[in-house]
């Protein structure tokens, strides 16, 4: 790569209004967004636990006599009243201020909960209970906690808490903050051809340079949003361990380190950006417009909320890995028809890196798409 070439574009990167915006902008939502869960005490497990205890018991009462004459209905109808006394349990817990208790019933709770899920819950059609992936989430959770002997933490404003979950909501929307970060990583080409012109260069510096320069404008942010997030929420709130467990599939649902975590959100995080600037290299060579480049490709990412019976099918597409959260944590793999974890993501989004810029390079190669 022609180094003088590369720090012209990492100057005009730099030096670019709406690529400093965006940064900024991730950052200060990774940083304060702590305030909106404080706030709407979003993910407050105490809560979260009493709204589900009236589900149970609105469902218990439903059940009459002649129901309970029914095998399914009564295995049903028991089930609920041995949640009712677990949750008994985690409410003393919450009472008493007593972490060991309120995990132990807990866990003992999600094991009923997915006991439940043998006869489907018949008789009991408005128990708002979470779906079976999610449950298995919650308990291998508990089980690192216990096994590790560590305190539970009933909520997403202190710091591990916190910074588990605003990786989960920025795992939602890296591929937007990416993509208007690439989505003119060509055009400088095409509209002004001539603005590098002294200085020789072969398509692969090109490729190369914006990718390193990709990465750059989205890692560091990212990196100091993670310390942000986890140094604000902590002085505000109170600190927690970077042992605390996050979600993580694999090969099986399992928890893993919060810091071991990180580590994996930004290794993949760096494939995301390696496909949507090859993404944008190729929307860009084909459209001549940002506008249609960032359009085409929502339209890729909108493809991950077909409805399940359809995305199920399509995990050879890259749309349903580029969601950094919901790849993580099984929530892909639960949808789709073969076992799914970040390897498979990494994989298939560097297998489609490779068609799109050869795509692109054929494109280039030929004189491109005419205006």
């Amino acid at each position: 790569m022609k180094a003088q070439y590369f720090q012209a574009n990492f100057r005009i990167a730099r030096k670019s209004k709406k690529n400093m915006v965006l940064a900024v902008l991730l950052i200060l939502c990774m940083i304060f967004s702590v305030l909106v869960v404080e706030e709407q005490k979003i993910n407050d497990g105490y809560r979260q636990w009493r709204d589900y205890n009236e589900s149970v018991h609105v469902n218990a009462d439903y059940f009459s006599s002649n129901l309970l004459r029914k095998k399914d209905y009564k295995q049903t109808f028991n089930n609920l009243n041995k949640q009712a006394e677990y949750l008994a349990g985690v409410q003393n817990g919450e009472m008493f201020d007593s972490a060991q208790d309120y995990l132990q019933n807990s866990k003992k709770l999600v094991q009923t909960m997915l006991a439940g899920y043998q006869n489907n819950y018949r008789g009991a059609s408005t128990l708002n209970v979470p779906p079976k992936y999610q449950l298995w989430q919650k308990l291998v959770v508990y089980d690192y906690l216990y096994q590790n002997h560590l305190a539970i933490v009933m909520n997403s404003k202190e710091s591990s808490t916190y910074l588990i979950y605003v990786l989960s909501l920025i795992g939602m929307f890296l591929f937007f903050y990416i993509l208007f970060i690439a989505s003119d990583s060509w055009m400088i080409n095409l509209l002004h051809p001539t603005l590098l012109k002294n200085i020789p260069y072969q398509i692969r510096d090109e490729v190369k340079s914006k990718f390193i320069i990709n990465l750059v404008l989205t890692l560091i942010p990212l990196v100091i949003g993670m310390l942000g997030s986890y140094l604000f929420a902590g002085f505000k709130n109170g600190f927690n361990s970077l042992n605390y467990p996050a979600v993580l599939y694999f090969t099986r649902i399992s928890a893993v380190p919060l810091w071991f975590y990180c580590l994996l959100y930004l290794a993949y995080a760096v494939v995301l950006v390696i496909f949507v600037t090859s993404l944008a290299f190729l929307l860009n060579q084909l459209t001549h417009s940002v506008y249609l480049t960032i359009f085409i490709a929502t339209l890729v990412y909108s493809i991950s909320f077909l409805p399940g019976s359809i995305v199920k099918y399509l995990f050879f597409l890259p749309s349903v890995y580029l969601n950094i959260s919901n790849v993580l944590d099984g929530t892909v793999s639960s949808q789709a028809i073969v076992p799914t974890n970040l390897i498979t993501g990494m994989l298939v989004l560097l297998v489609w890196t490779v068609v799109l810029i050869m795509w692109f390079r054929h494109l280039v190669n030929q004189g491109g798409v005419k205006k």
